[in-house]
């Protein structure tokens, strides 16, 4: 019997790390899961030491705020995994925390395998974690093709797996009425707005979607737009926001199918914008910083990157137009939105880049090769 812990501190870790689990147990039927995980990680029978939303926090401000309940929540996961000896300790992004996890179990003498699913973003910043990784990690499993390339120099075994986010989309089985279940009446204009998984997020963004909801709908009287509420803990945020618009409420179990179906979207930037352009919808890309997110950005992390949306970072160009900086005003994201609605050829080129970059991610069965290469460690 192999014992695993695993932790995600975030909603697309616990979709990752659901699917892993269900692979390990179909690999190996009598492991056994503890750790931190979300709604859809505790369905696949993980005994929950804490649970994944009280992790939930945004921005460098935010954490900063939640430091004395994320030391304590630090520690209580380290001195679980030290306790209980599991045979593996799975990862899942958060590297933040993570990284800091793994050197912590090293520094108490752990001597189990120490798997980080999701590589940190050392392309963009923190070049410096790749020595800590290689003295901590016995394996780096990355999902996107150019990450292992900042390894080759190190002695850390990095595998790349294909992207978790292809396999979900080929497999999920889309409702064809789930217009009719959410009460969109039929339109050839639907616009999908897309604020956030954080409560943080929800704050930030929806009052200024709801600007550029405003200012579209003066141009485009007959559009429709729905807003996705990632998880159900942020619908009643999301109720009260937008209670006195004109804007439909999308729960999580149709977000594909709004991606699918919208004409075109509004999405801050993170994992959502690759699953649109996966589901080849033409996306502005937005992410309203605060002034301390914002300092702490350009000169403590030094960003200096040429585009900041993971989909145009893959393609080395802009495919999504991004309007990104510090108290975003509607106007741009309203002008961009206009552009990608009313330019047939710009919709074209972007639908064909969206192509192009499913074609570069490839079709590996991400969640069995991950799987496989977490035994062959074992």
């Amino acid at each position: 019997m192999i014992n695993y812990f695993i932790f995600a501190g975030e909603a697309s870790g616990d979709l990752h790390g659901s699917c892993l689990m269900e692979a390990l147990r179909n690999q190996s039927p009598n492991c056994t899961f503890t750790g931190v995980g979300g709604p859809l990680m505790r369905v696949q029978h993980m005994r929950s030491i804490l649970q994944m939303e009280d992790f939930l926090v945004m921005g460098f401000s935010d954490v900063i705020l939640n430091l004395p309940k994320l030391y304590k929540q630090f520690y209580k996961v380290r001195d679980a995994i030290l306790q209980q000896n599991p045979d593996c300790v799975i990862l899942i992004d958060y590297p933040g925390f993570n990284l800091r996890l793994a050197k912590a179990l090293r520094k108490k003498k752990y001597r189990g395998k120490i798997v980080q699913y999701i590589c940190p973003t050392v392309w963009a910043h923190g070049k410096s974690r790749i020595k800590t990784m290689s003295d901590t990690l016995d394996l780096l499993l990355t999902i996107f093709p150019f990450e292992a390339s900042f390894f080759a120099h190190s002695p850390l075994k990095v595998r790349y797996i294909g992207n978790p986010l292809v396999e979900n989309i080929h497999q999920h089985h889309y409702r064809e009425d789930w217009t009719k279940m959410c009460g969109i009446p039929s339109t050839e204009q639907l616009i999908a707005l897309f604020p956030g998984s954080r409560p943080g997020e929800i704050v930030q963004h929806v009052p200024l979607l709801l600007e550029t909801v405003k200012e579209i709908k003066k141009k485009w009287p007959q559009t429709s737009f729905a807003i996705s509420c990632a998880h159900e803990n942020l619908r009643g945020s999301l109720l009260e926001l937008i209670r006195d618009e004109d804007i439909f409420l999308v729960p999580p179990e149709y977000s594909y199918e709004l991606m699918r179906d919208c004409k075109a979207a509004i999405a801050k930037s993170g994992t959502v914008t690759l699953e649109l352009a996966l589901h080849h919808t033409p996306t502005v890309v937005i992410y309203n910083l605060s002034q301390f997110n914002y300092l702490i950005a350009k000169y403590y992390l030094r960003l200096r990157l040429p585009y900041y949306c993971i989909v145009n970072i893959i393609m080395q160009k802009e495919i999504f137009p991004e309007v990104i900086g510090r108290n975003l005003k509607a106007v741009p994201i309203v002008q961009k939105t206009k552009e990608i609605l009313d330019d047939s050829a710009k919709r074209s080129d972007i639908i064909l880049d969206c192509k192009a970059l499913q074609h570069r991610l490839g079709r590996m069965p991400t969640r069995q090769t991950a799987a496989k290469a977490i035994q062959e460690i074992l």
